[in-house]
């Protein structure tokens, strides 16, 4: 049996381990020294990587860059659509009742003016002659309280100047009255007092003559009956006085019923008046009321046709003859259409990439093989959220924006199914895919290589076309932009070999 020398053995043994080892050692290596120096691998941006070393060195880190140049992208957009109408009017029932004619069907063109529906006019005839009869009442109503009301206010203001005239007479007769009965009275009281003052004096003069002895008591006597017939003179004077102020008061009497006679005239005129007044205008206000009746009951006659309010043609009619129709109707009984156009539903991605004026052809399904040109009108600035109804002709409107297309050369229907293709080559502002940092909601960040360092720039980003990045903001044209930045902090400084001239440098 032969014996292994003891240090071969243990030689043998040491080159079975550190064989595999170095083997591994050399595999990592050549694995690790290129992916520290690959921007793909997550070994460049770690703090083994290679700009993690050359920042360590206080070297200039090797990047490659692109120029930032206008593309010419090539933009196709294709969405579904349907036709509709640009103007479209729904007909709904003024009046109620059963439908007598309907003149129209879908598809027909029609002329504005032009009677579409008639509904049963007997009973809105009836109406129209109740209501020309009641207006003709009242107008007739009116007219004799015109004609009536001046003779019988003319009556009465004839009584109030008769009596104001007959109240003039009596106030000059009671004050012609009154001063000629005081100016008598009082000349007859002061005759007859100066009567009897002469016969007093007499009297007097009598008494002391008796006392004298120089005439008769008979003498005496005679004087003394004087004397009181002259004072029984006066007090009948009085007593006229009296009386005539009495029938002084009864002619004062007769002027305050003049008076109130006046009074009275006047009074019933102004009654009279008012009550004119307000028959007149309550005559006045039924004929205005009997006058918008009839001309309601006119215009409900004329809703009971219904006519095209404008060219076009009839897209919907929902009713026929005998049917019973209401002014409470949900659906409109007649559509009319006009102007027709292609409604497609874009994406709310790419809706920024459709504009007023744009071409787009167009393919409908009722024309198979056949294609139309048409071009963009109008835009929907709003998002269409219709989840949960279910979607018209297949098309799934959710989340998505509506564009008007006019179609060139084709009558259109509304409801045609087809789709729009928006062909658009133009020029943007684009960089690679690979050179955008972070991306949300349209806004990114991107390294620029400036003066030999790394600046950091926000940019408002487009849509990706074959890798490349639509710029719309925040980056002019020939600035360096650095493709794959990971590990690439701002401020660092760069070796810029841009990817143009390291292409040639390979050829």
């Amino acid at each position: 049996m032969i014996r292994s020398h003891p240090l071969f053995s243990r030689a043998v043994l040491t080159t079975l381990v550190a064989a595999p080892l170095g083997i591994m050692a050399v595999l990592a290596i050549a694995v690790l020294v290129p992916a520290t120096k690959n921007p793909e691998s997550k070994i460049y941006a770690s703090s083994i990587g290679y700009p993690a070393l050359q920042r360590l060195t206080g070297k200039p880190i090797a990047v490659k860059t692109v120029a930032v140049a206008p593309k010419t992208l090539e933009d196709n957009v294709a969405a579904p659509g349907e036709s509709v109408a640009l103007h479209k009017i729904d007909l709904r029932p003024q009046v109620s009742g059963p439908v007598e004619q309907v003149y129209v069907e879908e598809g027909q063109s029609v002329r504005k003016g032009q009677a579409l529906v008639q509904f049963q006019q007997e009973p809105y005839k009836n109406a129209v002659d109740a209501a020309r009869n009641n207006a003709a009442i009242s107008e007739m109503a009116l007219l004799n309280l015109q004609k009536s009301a001046p003779v019988k206010l003319a009556k009465l203001k004839t009584d109030v100047e008769l009596a104001k005239h007959r109240l003039a007479i009596a106030s000059t007769k009671v004050q012609d009255m009154n001063s000629l009965v005081e100016k008598e009275l009082k000349d007859q009281v002061a005759d007859g007092q100066h009567r009897l003052a002469i016969a007093q004096k007499k009297l007097q003069q009598m008494n002391s003559l008796v006392q004298a002895g120089a005439i008769s008591k008979f003498q005496l006597y005679d004087i003394q009956d004087s004397y009181l017939a002259r004072k029984k003179d006066l007090d009948s004077t009085k007593r006229q006085t009296i009386n005539a102020q009495i029938q002084l008061y009864g002619s004062q009497d007769f002027y305050t019923t003049l008076q109130q006679n006046l009074l009275g005239a006047q009074q019933e005129l102004a009654h009279t008046q008012q009550e004119i007044d307000n028959e007149l205008g309550n005559a006045r206000l039924k004929l205005q009321n009997d006058k918008i009746a009839l001309q309601n009951a006119l215009k409900n006659l004329h809703n009971t046709v219904l006519y095209a309010p404008m060219d076009g043609l009839v897209s919907w009619v929902n009713i026929d003859r005998g049917e019973l129709a209401g002014v409470r109707a949900s659906r409109p009984l007649v559509s009319i259409s006009k102007d027709f156009a292609i409604r497609a539903y874009i994406d709310q991605a790419q809706i920024n990439a459709i504009k007023v004026g744009d071409l787009a052809t167009i393919r409908l399904m009722s024309y198979p093989g056949r294609t139309f040109q048409g071009k963009v009108i109008r835009l929907n600035p709003t998002i269409l959220t219709s989840a949960g109804k279910r979607p018209k002709g297949g098309i799934d409107r959710r989340y998505t924006y509506s564009v008007w297309i006019a179609v060139d050369d084709l009558q259109m229907a509304a409801g045609l199914q087809g789709y729009v293709q928006f062909n658009k080559d133009k020029a943007n502002l684009a960089i690679p895919e690979s050179a955008v940092i972070h991306l949300s909601g349209g806004e990114g960040m991107v390294m620029v290589a400036e003066a030999g360092q790394a600046v950091v720039k926000p940019v408002q980003m487009g849509r990706i076309f074959d890798n490349q990045r639509e710029i719309i903001s925040g980056l002019m044209p020939g600035e360096q932009v650095v493709l794959s930045p990971r590990g690439i902090n701002p401020g660092d400084r760069l070796e810029v070999r841009s990817q143009k001239s390291e292409v040639k440098s390979q050829n």
